[in-house]
Order: C-alpha cells, then structure tokens, then sequence
C-alpha cells in the first residue's frame, strides 16, 4: 500500500476542518416563540428550547427538527394513547389465537353444532342434578322443620346442631337453586358464543377481502359524519376496536375470568358444605348420647360457617361485578354501532 505523506496528510486534515467549521457557521435555526413570531438564528437562546424548532442548511432545506417537550397533559395523554395500543396489540394476539384455535378445532360448521348440542346437554344434565338435589334437601329441611318446633311448642331450648342443620339446609338450598339459575344465563351465553364462533369461522374460511372493501376505519366513519360529536371514550372505543365483534371478543374475555371465580366460590361453598353437614352429624351422635359437645367441635361449626357466609358474599360480588361488565360493553356495543352507521 502507498502511503500518503505526513505533510500532504495535514493539508487535508486542514482543509476538511476548515470546510467542516464553515458549513458550521453557515448552519441557521428556526423557530417559533409563544406569540407566533418566527425567528431565524445562527444560534439558539436557552428559551428556545420550549418551543418546535428546525436546523437549515445553507440551500435553506430543514436538514433536522427538534419537538418541543410535551407538557404534563400530553405526557398523560401519550401515555393512554401507549396504554391502548398495547392492548390492542394484545387483544389482536388473543384473537389470532383464538382464530387459530377455531381451525385447529372444526372442520365445518356442523361440527361446531355438534359441539353446540354436546355443551348445552351438558349444561343441562347439571341443572337436572341440582333440582333434584334441592328437592331431596326440601324434604330434609321440613324434617328438621318439624323437629324444631317440636323444642318450641315444648318451651325448651333449640339445640345448636339442630339450629346449624335448619341453617346450612336453607344456604343450601338457595346456593344451589341460585346455581340453577346461573347455568341457564350460561346455557344462553354458550349459544350466543358459538353463534359468534360459525360467523367467526365463515369469514375465515371465506376469501381474504381486498382493501377496498374493508373500507374506511370506525374512527373515520364516526369522524366524517357532521351529526356526530365525538367525546374522549367514543375515541377510545373506535380506536380500540374495530367491530362489534372485537368488543365481543372482549367481553368475553373479561367474563371468563370472573366466571372462573364463581366456579371457584362454588365449590368451595360445596366443599364447606359437606364438611359442616359431617361437623354436624357428629354433633347429633353427642346429642344422641346425651353428652355435651366438644368446644372444639362448635368451634369448628362456626368457623366453616363463618366460611360459607363470607364465600357467599364474595360469590355476590363476582355475580355483580359480571353484571357490570355486561352492561357497560352493551352500552358500548350500542354506541360502536351507532357511531359506525351509516350518514
């Protein structure tokens, strides 16, 4: 390799340098003060920095721009804006999933019938069982009944077993004529989700539509409309999703998550249940014997009693909080579809 002189090295060096502090000098900002004055400058006052500015070359082009900070407000509002993208971001993977999985799963709409039959006979099955629990737990209670007040026309005292029996019996009763009834909102959800799943299913395995017929976003639609005054949730709501069938989706989500914690408030007061129903038959055969009962025992008695009762009431709150849920996505559904409706 050739190497260039040290002396010939130095006059490039020079000259770069000085071509480069020329260019440097040549270089102007622009910007924009808080009244709306523009200003052009070799150099930039400290107060500048509060505002949108630009670097121009000599040719006058913007060669760089520098946004000015975001205020408070917007920082919180850039923040949202993050926050609902990253979970739209998540619900389309969900939704890639589940798509995916409705493949994976069905080979046709008829077997998505099927499936349909199989789940509400299910459903069904378990409603069956349960009236006839609570039929057999009827005839039990009025056995008690008759028992109890057997004590009270004779002026004595009711015994605790008898009493927690007479009680348990009843929270019983209800808990399981209440499951009853959440099984039949269940047996509809199940034909609406699967209903869902074939119109799911049908556009899937229909051709891809091209650009021109997904047409314009709901935001558009809503914005176009001169009848429409969008406030900050209707911009939300048209920016998170993008049909009714995604704030279905979403939903749907949300109550599967709470349906869980009442499957699981359930059969925690089932299991409760059962364990009091054998507390107290061990009260009985004390009774029976004419022995007084374990502290221990009545302890124990009203410990899991206490457990039913504060089961039962987390069971309420979950009951509500799906009650919520449903009504706020079906005054957002109305409104999605109002605002996407056609001018």
């Amino acid at each position: 390799m050739k190497m260039i002189p040290t002396l010939r090295l130095l006059v490039i060096l020079s000259t770069a340098m000085a071509a480069t502090a020329s260019y440097g000098e040549k270089r102007t900002y622009k910007w924009v003060d808080a009244d709306g004055n523009v200003t052009y400058s070799s150099r930039m006052p400290p107060e500048s920095t509060q505002h949108e500015r630009k670097v121009i070359n000599r040719q006058g082009r913007v060669i760089k721009i520098y946004s000015a900070p975001l205020t408070a407000e917007e920082k919180v509002e850039q923040q949202r804006l993050a926050e609902l993208a990253a979970k739209k971001k998540e619900r389309a993977r969900k939704r890639a999933i589940h798509d995916r999985s409705l493949l994976a799963t069905y080979s046709s709409v008829e077997d998505m019938e099927k499936a349909r039959e199989d789940k509400i006979s299910l459903i069904k099955s378990l409603m069956h069982l349960t009236n006839s629990r609570i039929k057999s737990m009827q005839q039990r209670l009025l056995i008690l009944s008759e028992e109890a007040a057997q004590f009270e026309r004779s002026g004595q005292q009711l015994p605790f077993t008898l009493h927690s029996q007479i009680t348990n019996l009843r929270d019983q009763i209800a808990h399981n004529k209440q499951f009853v009834k959440d099984k039949a909102v269940e047996m509809k959800e199940v034909n609406h989700q699967i209903d869902r799943d074939i119109a799911r299913y049908r556009e899937l395995t229909a051709e891809e539509p091209t650009v021109a017929e997904r047409g314009p976003t709901p935001l558009e639609i809503a914005t176009n409309n001169p009848d429409i005054t969008l406030d900050r949730h209707d911009r939300t709501l048209l920016t998170t999703f993008s049909s009714v069938e995604d704030l279905l989706f979403a939903r749907n989500e949300e109550l599967e998550n709470i349906d869980f914690n009442i499957r699981q408030a359930y059969d925690r007061i089932d299991t409760m249940q059962n364990h009091l129903a054998e507390l107290s038959n061990n009260a009985d055969e004390y009774e029976a014997d004419g022995e007084l009962l374990p502290d221990t025992l009545l302890m124990q008695m009203k410990q899991v009693m206490s457990e039913i009762s504060h089961t039962e009431a987390t069971l309420m709150d979950k009951r509500l909080q799906k009650q919520k849920v449903l009504d706020q996505f079906e005054k957002d559904i109305e409104r999605f579809r109002m605002l996407t409706a056609s001018n």
